[in-house]
Parts: structure tokens; sequence; C-alpha cells
């Protein structure tokens, strides 16, 4: 019986994979629209009860059928348990007896089935969201009852008649699931606490990904320009402005020329100047770094280093950062230093720690 189930499991983690993937950029963009950041916690639940949807909903409904016959029989059944007395029915009739007979027949196995196909459930409504067991049972209920009825229209009249009996065992099951799923959610370590919307948050003195994004393409714009214009494509002279445009004018005075475009400057993490070491350390680590890297590194050089290269820069400096309440990457964090909005310099506060 159990091995029924395992192409329906495969189909639904298939279709994970698929749609997770479909989903992932709107899921991040959406994210960070609401809340500034990704809060990592939020976007793993949301993953898992996507994986767990998918594979729930691939169980219940597959396989579908290949050709149906619709005979007129009742596919509906009201009778509350009613799966004990097909139990007994049964095992009167093959001769069996005694409690393995009863937790190895197809009738308890599917019973046990439906009740832990709701399990997940109830641990991540009470685990990440905090609700109470009325809330899961009413949960629980609804998804169940959704669910027969769909089985009960043919899936919304996509067949001309069920092929699947809509049961109120199934409701009672599916429903003891999700509140069994609450009994035990305090021991699910895996599963994590969803924060509250003001612990989400990306702190207000931040600056975005997005925008330094676009603070760094003003700065590649301006040094691609002079280099070319002025110095002819000299490649020393690149570095040379490089480190005029990304270190000596913030030392100078706070910011890039990208900064200064989108309002933001770059400050110690304790929200006072920042010193030109600290401001040269940042960028070693950064983008200066990944340039003088591109200038001087031989052609001859590994190509899976190069690549190493680029992903450490990316992945540190602007992709950790995005789950981070002090929108903070690599560079800074071994710096000490922060981006800040130019507005804010006057009232810069200290920044403190934050998960």
């Amino acid at each position: 019986m159990l091995s029924s189930y395992l192409e329906p499991v495969r189909t639904g983690f298939a279709a994970f994979v698929g749609v997770g993937a479909l989903v992932l950029l709107p899921l991040i963009a959406l994210h960070y629209y609401r809340f500034g950041r990704v809060e990592p916690r939020r976007a793993l639940v949301l993953y898992g009860l996507l994986a767990y949807g998918l594979v729930a909903m691939a169980v219940i409904f597959l396989p579908f059928p290949s050709a149906l016959e619709c005979t007129g029989e009742d596919m509906l059944s009201t009778t509350p348990f009613r799966w004990v007395t097909d139990m007994r029915n049964n095992l009167a009739a093959t001769g069996r007896s005694g409690v393995e007979a009863v937790v190895t027949s197809t009738v308890f196995l599917q019973q046990a089935l439906n009740v832990a196909l709701f399990v997940p459930l109830g641990v991540v409504l009470r685990k990440s969201y905090g609700r109470g067991p009325f809330a899961v049972i009413a949960v629980g209920l609804g998804i169940s009852l959704a669910v027969e009825v769909v089985q009960y229209s043919g899936n919304l009249g996509a067949f001309p008649c069920p092929y699947r009996t809509a049961d109120v065992d199934d409701l009672i099951s599916n429903t003891a699931g999700s509140l069994v799923g609450w009994m035990i959610a305090p021991v699910a370590l895996v599963v994590p606490t969803v924060p509250h919307p003001d612990a989400s948050t990306a702190r207000p003195d931040t600056v975005s990904v997005p925008r330094r994004l676009l603070g760094l393409a003003v700065d590649v714009i301006v040094l691609i320009v002079l280099t070319h214009l002025v110095f002819r494509d000299n490649l020393w002279w690149l570095l040379a402005l490089t480190f005029t445009v990304r270190v000596v004018l913030p030392s100078l005075t706070g910011r890039t020329p990208g900064g200064w475009l989108l309002r933001y400057g770059l400050r110690s993490a304790d929200g006072t100047r920042a010193n030109p070491l600290r401001i040269a350390l940042r960028e070693l680590l950064g983008v200066t770094g990944l340039i003088t890297y591109t200038t001087l590194a031989p052609s001859s050089w590994w190509f899976a280093l190069d690549l190493a290269v680029l992903a450490v820069f990316v992945l540190g400096a602007f992709a950790l950062p995005v789950f981070r309440r002090d929108q903070r990457g690599l560079p800074d964090l071994a710096a000490g230093t922060r981006a800040v909005p130019t507005a804010d310099h006057s009232r810069a506060t200290p920044l403190t720690p934050v998960p």
C-alpha cells in the first residue's frame, strides 16, 4: 500500500522544484518590498509550506484516472467511523485478529496516513505562527472539507464524476492530524518560529541593497568614462581612479559619486565618521579588491578561481545583506562600517546588535 504513494510523493517534490524556482525571485521581491529585507525564517517556512502543500495535493489527487466510467455509484460517505466497521469486516473475511492484524490492515493504514498528512500543518501553525488549538482545528477542518468538496465534484468538474469517495472519516482523520501536529509542535526543533513583523523589518537607518547597487553602477560608469576618455583605457590609471573614487573620496567626504547621487554615505558601525583604514579594508574585501583582481590577474589562471572570487564578492557584499536587518555585508562587517542615508548623519546612533 505504501508503495502506491511513492509516485505521487515524487511528483509533488518535482512540482515543488519547478514551482519553487518560479516563485523564488517574486518571493524575494515581495519580502524585500514589505520588510526591506528577506527574513530567513519567514522564507524557510513559506517554502516549507509550499513543498508540503504540493506533496499533499499530489498524494490526495493523484493518480488521475486514465479512463473513468461513471456507473452512478454513490461516492459520498457520511457515516462517521465507518472505517472501523470496514476494517472489522475485512479482518473477519480473512480470518485475522489481534493488534498486529489491525495495525497492518489496509483500512487502518489509510486512516493513519490521513492523520499523518495533516500533522505538519498543525506543527507549523503552532510553532511558526503561534496559533492555538481551536484555530488549528478550524484550519485543518476547513482545508479537509475543501478537499472533500473538490473530490466529490470531480475535481471541480474536470471529470464527469468523482473518482475518489468524499468521506466524513477523512474530515475526522485530517482534523485529528492537525491537532496531533499542534500537540507535538514544541518538540519540532527544525521548524522555526516566524518573528513579529517589527523584528523582521530592516532598520530605518540602513541603505537597501538595490540602492547601493545603483550607487555602485554610477561609480563604475564614472570609472569607465574617465578611464576611456581621459586615460585611454590605461589599466593602472583605472586602479588609481578606483582607489580615489572608492577610498579617498569617502575618507574625505563620506560619499562616492554614486552615494552622492543616491543620497547615502559611509560611516563607522557606531555612527561616527569612518576612518580611511576602515574604508580601505572595506574596499579591499569589496569592489576595489574585485576590480584590482580583475585587472591584474593573469588570463592563464583557472577560470574556476575567477568564478570563486566573483561568487565570494557577490554573496558577501550583496546577497548576505539581503537577509540582515542592518543590511551589512562581509566587507562592512569586517571593517566595522555601514552605509547610512546622508539625511541621517546628523542624528546617527550607535548600531545595536540584531539577530
